[in-house]
């Protein structure tokens, strides 16, 4: 590079330069002119002295020094970054992958029922996508309930099973709760579909939403069904009534109402006396309009009909009134079960089909014009 400073400017920037005050060009030029001009050179080592080229030097050491601690701290830094970015995505990891968390009724469908060794069989199966279950606990009380737990985790190589086979023997046992869902009690297998109707017990028939509720978790949606609802609350006997909008082919619906809905509608609402109900025929010589009361005298003494002719236990025979069934989630099973039958037996000389199980949320089951 060529010499850009004169002498007399080298030597102007002499002081300020021996003091570290020059920027960092100009400093670059006054060294180029130093190793240049012996005269200029013989000044600034005049000027720098033993001292003060000793006390440069030290500077110049811890500012090297500073610089390099400066430049580990980044180093640890980013080190310390990186290190917590590993834990995070590892700790996650596992918590998707290893530990996952509870498993929730809402992600598995179960099938289960008690074989002639008196033993609970129970057939899990996952309904979520890509999630695995692991970890079964089974946990026996000294009150006769068995808890069952067990953890949902995302599939992989190390949990890559969706389902769970486990076994209760049920000698003592008097419940058994599946992830905290009921699923058997008093000798009875307990179904989602009667914990559903278990649930939307209500006391009062004229709570309007809760009656909604009740209807649908028996099957008695209005959006499948078709109806409007009217209520008789001003004194006893309380009657909750519906009104069906749309043309029967007969009178079946009379049965339907009789011998499976309208005992139910009477177990699940505490203080409802009568339920009722009016449609409308469509036939040959015209429409017809009929209509139809069931008592709750009337749904008890048919309830003891059809008990006297169960195979259930003793326990259940020894109930007088539907709403008996209704003040355990076992009584709804049961009373579930026991009127679900008769309606078979009610429709068994039609032509109308009757599945062979119930579906808890469909009403439409039975061929309706």
């Amino acid at each position: 590079m060529r010499n850009d400073l004169t002498c007399a400017v080298a030597r102007d920037l002499l002081p300020s330069y021996v003091e570290g005050l020059t920027a960092e060009e100009t400093g670059q030029a006054v060294e180029r002119h130093l190793r240049s001009c012996p005269d200029c050179a013989a000044k600034h080592a005049a000027m720098v002295g033993p001292e003060l080229a000793a006390r440069l030097a030290e500077e110049r050491r811890e500012l090297d020094y500073l610089k390099r601690v400066k430049r580990r701290s980044r180093l640890r830094i980013l080190a310390a970054v990186v290190c917590t970015v590993l834990v995070i995505a590892g700790g996650f990891a596992a918590k998707i992958f290893l530990i996952g968390t509870p498993i929730q009724p809402q992600t598995y469908a179960l099938r289960h029922y008690v074989d002639e060794e008196n033993v609970l069989h129970l057939i899990i199966d996952c309904t979520a996508s890509g999630m695995a279950y692991y970890g079964w606990d089974i946990e026996r009380g000294e009150d006769g309930l068995v808890e069952i737990f067990g953890r949902a985790v995302t599939v992989s190589s190390v949990h890559d099973e969706g389902w769970g086979r486990l076994t209760v023997p049920l000698e003592g046992v008097r419940e058994v709760r599946l992830c905290g869902d009921l699923v058997y009690q008093d000798g009875v297998v307990v179904s989602g579909a009667a914990m559903h109707r278990y649930e939307a017990r209500t006391p009062y028939v004229g709570d309007a939403p809760a009656l909604g509720r009740a209807a649908e978790a028996i099957g008695l949606d209005e959006t499948s069904w078709g109806y409007t609802t009217e209520l008789h609350t001003s004194e006893r006997p309380y009657r909750w009534t519906v009104k069906f909008q749309k043309h029967w082919g007969d009178t079946s619906i009379d049965d339907l109402m009789r011998c499976y809905y309208g005992p139910q509608m009477l177990a699940l609402v505490d203080n409802l006396d009568e339920v009722g109900w009016s449609y409308t025929t469509a036939t040959s010589s015209g429409k017809t309009f009929c209509q139809g009361v069931l008592t709750l005298e009337e749904a008890d003494a048919h309830l003891a009909e059809v008990l006297a002719r169960s195979s259930c236990g003793e326990q259940w025979k020894a109930l007088k009134s539907v709403k008996d069934f209704a003040a355990t989630p076992a009584g709804v099973q049961v009373l579930y079960d026991l009127l679900w039958e008769d309606l078979q037996a009610a429709f068994n000389s039609r032509t109308w089909i009757v599945p062979s199980e119930p579906s808890p949320g469909g009403a439409d089951f039975l061929e309706h014009g």
